[in-house]
């Protein structure tokens, strides 16, 4: 018996074929049975492929901030969530930064990108980021916080009784993925329902404990410092203008 891999087919196809032999007994008096050699071809497909596309969870909510972020993730060199291959990936923007955990090799990596949006004549101009590398113990500690919290867990705004969308204010995304699917998330001002839903508190309280993480504050404050606009965006996609005063 040997195998083929047919390792460009997707799903993987593995080809057993076995040597079989017939006819090899003898009786007494009489010549030795000719041997009949004959082969059988066995095929199975595996259920997983490399490169699996994921599923989007049905607590998504696609209309409208996934097509506004997917310019904006290319703009700073994000991966889309859809295509990361990881057990555990999760994403979070607050409009002045993203915030990235991901598994790899059983290893947590936690990474932010603080970006800045820049006002030119009433417009928007360049966009200026920067993507830093989390140390282990901060990774950690976001990690925990996103556990406790059951942020992962919490379905889209619209899904939430009570929870109505707006125009102003600041949006939350959240994503997430794992090996086999995906979801994209968004909460409007949270602050506004944090003394009447449950969850509005529940994100509330993990953005104000993200916040105040000693080097996520360390991190922003020195992209501050470097920033080179006189007029931005107090946050992307908002409408506050913030301008240096000389």
């Amino acid at each position: 018996m040997f195998l083929l891999w047919c390792g460009d087919v997707s799903p993987k196809v593995y080809i057993f074929v076995q040597r079989l032999v017939s006819g090899t007994g003898r009786s007494f008096g009489s010549a030795p049975q000719q041997k009949h050699k004959r082969c059988s071809l066995l095929t199975f497909t595996t259920l997983t492929a490399v490169g699996q596309v994921k599923v989007l969870t049905t607590d998504s909510d696609t209309v409208f901030w996934v097509k506004y972020y997917k310019t904006l993730r290319s703009e700073i060199r994000l991966e889309p969530t859809d295509k990361i291959q990881s057990d555990f990936y999760f994403r979070f923007w607050d409009g002045r930064k993203v915030i990235e955990l991901k598994r790899v090799d059983k290893k947590l990596q936690g990474t932010v990108t603080f970006l800045l949006r820049q006002c030119k004549k009433n417009k928007e101009g360049r966009l200026y980021f920067k993507k830093t590398v989390l140390t282990d113990r901060t990774t950690q500690i976001i990690f925990d916080l996103v556990t406790k919290e059951n942020i992962i867990n919490l379905p889209s705004d619209k899904y939430i009784k009570g929870w109505d969308g707006g125009l102003d204010g600041i949006t939350y995304l959240v994503e997430h993925a794992d090996s086999d699917s995906y979801s994209f998330k968004n909460y409007w001002t949270p602050t506004y329902y944090q003394d009447k839903l449950t969850e509005a508190k529940q994100l509330v309280d993990f953005v104000d404990k993200l916040n105040n993480i000693d080097e996520l504050k360390i991190l922003g404050k020195k992209f501050m410092d470097r920033q080179p606009f006189s007029s931005w965006y107090g946050s992307i996609g908002g409408g506050t203008i913030v301008s240096k005063i000389y």
